[in-house]
């Protein structure tokens, strides 16, 4: 089930709230299941101006009597169109991972990128960096990465 509210029903220019839930059932016959699995999403994003703003947390419960049990997940972004051809961007991600056993590790990701279009050609730039990746906590599971883009259209 997914519902949005956009400024037709909030009254406010440029704001949307959407959330949503779902539930998976699963064969409880089996030791390492201990129910459904089920998700929920809540968000929020607002335009005015050249900014707009996304926040959204989320939760997924796995279902699992043993492992992974639970996700808990943030995100949020920022963008601001400095004019027709310029923006510019940042998000954040986290997910904590919980298991059975009371131990909880979070992933982390977060990007800046900057975007510039000329007629038919663009340019964009990303820097983005994650810590614990596969919700790994040694060092090797951290990555950072900067992309460089250029495209022609004819």
């Amino acid at each position: 089930i997914t519902l949005e509210a956009t400024s037709d029903v909030t009254g406010i220019d440029g704001l949307t709230i959407w959330g949503g839930i779902s539930e998976v059932s699963q064969r409880t016959d089996q030791s390492c299941i201990g129910g459904d699995a089920e998700e929920m999403t809540v968000g929020i994003k607002y335009a005015t101006g050249g900014f707009t703003f996304g926040y959204q947390i989320s939760e997924e419960d796995t279902g699992r009597a043993t492992g992974v049990t639970q996700y808990d997940n943030t995100a949020y972004g920022i963008t601001f169109a400095v004019n027709d051809d310029l923006s510019i961007g940042y998000n954040n991600y986290e997910s904590e991972q919980n298991n059975h056993n009371g131990s909880h590790v979070t992933a982390e990701a977060s990007s800046f990128q900057i975007a510039y279009t000329m007629g038919r050609a663009s340019i964009r730039l990303a820097e983005a960096s994650i810590d614990n990746a596969k919700y790994q906590t040694t060092a090797t599971f951290d990555r950072d990465a900067t992309t460089l883009s250029v495209s022609l259209a004819f």
